[in-house]
């Protein structure tokens, strides 16, 4: 397991001193600049019997068996919804649904992992992402192993929004903020990955590859394609109309598309420039200048609620509708 490029500095400084190794590290930054590609080949490091300038070496018994998933020191915890996510899997329509949230069962079932000998002797490490996803009961279950950590164990939490976790949780941790890659090293890379016109992609990741990968996905450009088309109309957004096609699958694309949209306007009408959507910079520079910036920016803190929000049981349509609503009177067509 290795880390993105831009990281590699980052891994090799925290895991060269495994004798002062934190028990509990928050990883933390934006969404798609490789956070938990980082974590796990800090796991990695170490757990690794034979580790080479720091990093795993990839060849010992440690690395073959986190190579295949079944290292006996080794646990990752992700909510039900998200370990389910690319398995093609029938199930019961009257099945529960699985949660978004990691659960105190989940939390619960890895007490023995964290107290028991290690299998190899060295290190045991638990990973958890997105920590964020935490319920607050498995939250307090984790609390008593990060308050009594257990020797030789390393809890790694990966968090884009580190604000919506506990207090108590991040001041058990150590925190390492990981930054966001420079244009130049997101292209090289990027142009590794055979994406169509990877400048703009990234562009609209506001800087983020992995999300930029995402975004250049067929469905994905549609999507925003078709919400840019919508948002651009002089006439204003066909609230009803467009707020109809936005379900629950949809919804969390829908906000972090307009509050992008909504970050530009912004831009272009205090600063003359965009960062996201570059190709329709000069439609948005046209919407800006009769934008109301307090009504904007008012906007932005709803569209940023409504993200963190996003995986509760609201209904997509009426938030959609409200929100659109609030656009068309900010922008004054």
């Amino acid at each position: 397991m290795k880390p993105f490029p831009w990281h590699e500095e980052a891994l090799k400084r925290i895991a060269a001193d495994r004798e002062h190794m934190p028990h509990a590290l928050l990883v933390q930054g934006r969404a798609g600049i490789g956070k938990v590609e980082f974590a796990r080949a800090l796991g990695a490091a170490v757990l690794c019997e034979a580790p080479v300038a720091s990093l795993a070496c990839g060849t010992c018994p440690s690395c073959h068996w986190l190579s295949q998933g079944n290292h006996p020191d080794f646990r990752e915890i992700v909510p039900e919804a998200s370990a389910e996510e690319g398995d093609e899997v029938e199930t019961d329509a009257k099945e529960k649904a699985k949660s978004v949230f990691i659960k105190i069962d989940q939390v619960r079932a890895v007490a023995d992992f964290l107290t028991l000998s290690t299998h190899r002797a060295g290190f045991r490490v638990l990973l958890m992402h997105p920590a964020e996803s935490m319920h607050p009961n498995a939250a307090n279950a984790l609390l008593k192993s990060l308050e009594e950590p257990p020797p030789a164990t390393l809890i790694v939490l990966v968090s884009d929004q580190p604000a919506r976790l506990l207090a108590t949780i991040r001041s058990r941790c150590r925190t390492l903020s990981l930054p966001t890659p420079s244009r130049e090293a997101a292209l090289a890379w990027l142009e590794t990955q055979d994406l169509d016109n990877a400048p703009d992609a990234l562009a609209a990741a506001g800087g983020a590859p992995l999300l930029a990968v995402e975004l250049a996905q067929p469905e994905e450009a549609e999507f925003r394609r078709r919400l840019v088309a919508e948002l651009s109309r002089p006439s204003g957004v066909d609230m009803l109309g467009y707020a109809g096609s936005i379900d629950r699958a949809s919804v969390e694309r829908f906000l972090r598309g307009m509050q992008t949209w909504v970050h530009d306007l912004l831009r272009a009408r205090l600063a003359g420039d965009v960062r996201h959507h570059v190709a329709e910079a000069t439609t948005l520079k046209a919407r800006a200048r009769g934008a109301d910036v307090d009504a904007l920016l008012d906007l932005d803190r709803e569209l940023a609620a409504a993200r963190r929000l996003a995986s509760h049981p609201l209904n997509p349509r009426l938030v959609a509708e409200h929100l659109l609503m609030a656009y068309n009177r900010a922008i004054k067509p």
